[in-house]
């Protein structure tokens, strides 16, 4: 069950917020877990559209708790990226008002964001969210696609998944053995697959691996290290061509 949707517009778009309200109630007559509704977003002040629906008093009054409409199956609330408090026991529909990819990625961390919803302020705005989880597009024009699954993304599948095992799948780096591991990889990537990019890695980190956001960048950031022409300490330097001819002999075996 999807449970990622995108609205692609262009500036501010009081329709693209209704649609996915709509949407939130259709969930929540599926999904009795839902509690709330949370309209969300960078701070106060651009909630401006939302107060287009609504009217301002109300978003006023939704800062403060959460509001019941007649329309609305769940009450709902404005909050914040500084007011959202992830240590909520329940589970939301989180709708991010006019952001973009970056802060959106964020709200996957949520473990009280059952459901995220995420209206664009540009147009693709969100194009590297939305090839991310493949997510569902219920207001505007779909993003194009990218094939996600030609070889090159087959063999960095392959090397990821081995390099989280052989981190004794931490995740993170708080070993110094796994974020050692972690780096000799790095380093295989840049001299045997140049084509591969940070944001292919931590997209599989993240969506296929179970990595958090922000380790996942992490990640993606020592590559973009050397590949911008600077280095990092740790890491194995000789054998990587015996962890490419692994992942190669791998792929071959699998297909």
């Amino acid at each position: 069950m999807n449970n990622r949707y995108y609205a692609n517009v262009q500036g501010a778009d009081p329709d693209a917020i209704e649609a996915c309200l709509k949407k939130a109630n259709e969930i929540i007559a599926n999904d009795p877990d839902v509690e709330r509704i949370v309209l969300y977003s960078y701070t106060k002040n651009n909630f401006n559209t939302v107060a287009q629906i609504f009217g301002p008093e109300n978003v006023l009054r939704m800062e403060k708790q959460p509001i019941r409409f007649p329309d609305l199956a769940k009450p709902v609330q404005c909050l914040t990226e500084r007011t959202f408090n992830d240590y909520y026991q329940q589970s939301f529909v989180v709708i991010c008002c006019h952001m973009d990819s970056k802060a959106v990625q964020k709200v996957d961390d949520f473990r009280s964001a059952k459901y995220i919803m995420a209206v664009s302020w540009l147009k693709d705005g969100l194009s590297g969210w939305v090839k991310r989880w493949n997510a569902e597009c219920i207001y505007g024009e779909e993003s194009k696609q990218v094939n996600a699954n030609d070889d090159n993304l087959a063999l960095l599948r392959i090397a990821l998944e081995e390099m989280d095992i052989r981190m004794f799948r931490s995740k993170d780096f708080h070993n110094p053995d796994d974020e050692n591991a972690c780096k000799t990889y790095i380093r295989t990537f840049h001299k045997y697959m140049p084509e591969v990019t940070s944001s292919q890695i931590e997209d599989i980190l993240v969506t296929e691996l179970n990595w958090k956001i922000g380790n996942a960048a992490q990640v993606g950031e020592l590559l973009d290290r050397l590949k911008n022409g600077r280095t990092f300490r740790g890491g194995d330097k000789t054998g990587l061509v015996n962890y490419y001819k692994g992942w190669k002999k791998k792929l071959a075996e699998d297909v």
